[in-house]
């Protein structure tokens, strides 16, 4: 049982190295997080070898594997949350539409800005009314604003410009949030959440707790082998979400 233990541990730290290398790859280092990965893979690497150590105390095997199991089971539950908002959708007839900002690359929109600018698109025709909240500042290396880059972006496949509204001073959710509500005439207005699937149901209770209480996501599609990390990241931002008293 120890030798199955031990390999099951090696293999799925080997699997996390492996990982970080794939996103290292993709993205260019671009992931926010990635480092996880080689740690995540370092633990349970490091569990590996501690199966065969007899040498050591008995409370120092119960130990880590009980900080092991509670940590895999807090994730687990985490993930859940993350989950219960992949497919979320708004009712008809929104007052307005928040659209969060995603990185903009030197040659236009990101694959996940590109995505919540197609759930705008898709949904429009069940909110006609509503007025659309392009938000997110410039990073150091964006050649614009993320929201100068939905609003151009909308423009462009044919969504009137004075429909648009634009806040391009955040650089989190939390801030997203805030700086659209000051925008907008009523904080008791229906208001629809677009971002990605992975990261709705945080979004969606941010809003809920910074004041807009008819808030609901809508799940912009993402897809890819990124996804993963994303999901895996997302769990982390609940927690320190929670903690600075964001949710």
């Amino acid at each position: 049982m120890k030798h199955l233990l031990k390999g099951l541990y090696l293999l799925v730290g080997v699997a996390c190295i492996a990982y970080y290398f794939v996103l290292w790859h993709a993205s260019r280092l671009g992931l926010s997080m990635s480092l996880m990965w080689p740690a995540l893979g370092v633990l349970f690497i490091a569990c590996g070898l501690l199966c065969e150590r007899s040498d050591l105390p008995a409370w120092v095997h119960t130990g880590w594997r009980v900080l092991l199991c509670a940590g895999l089971a807090a994730l687990l539950a985490l993930e859940g949350l993350v989950v219960s908002g992949m497919s979320a959708s708004a009712p008809p007839d929104m007052d307005y539409l928040i659209v969060l900002g995603a990185r903009v690359d030197p040659d236009g929109p990101s694959p996940a800005l590109r995505r919540r600018l197609n759930a705008v698109i898709a949904c429009l025709d069940d909110h006609p009314d509503a007025r659309i909240i392009a938000t997110g500042g410039q990073g150091s290396d964006e050649p614009m604003s993320e929201a100068q880059c939905i609003r151009d972006q909308l423009v462009e496949r044919g969504v009137d410009e004075d429909r648009i509204l634009m806040e391009d001073r955040s650089t989190a959710t939390i801030e997203n949030i805030r700086n659209a509500m000051a925008l907008m005439d009523d904080p008791a207005a229906r208001v629809g959440i677009i971002t990605n699937n992975y990261h709705v149901w945080r979004a969606t209770r941010i809003a809920q707790k910074a004041g807009l209480t008819a808030a609901y996501g809508i799940a912009a599609e993402y897809t890819g082998h990124t996804r993963f990390h994303y999901m895996v990241r997302e769990a982390v931002c609940i927690v320190v979400d929670f903690l600075r008293g964001n949710l």
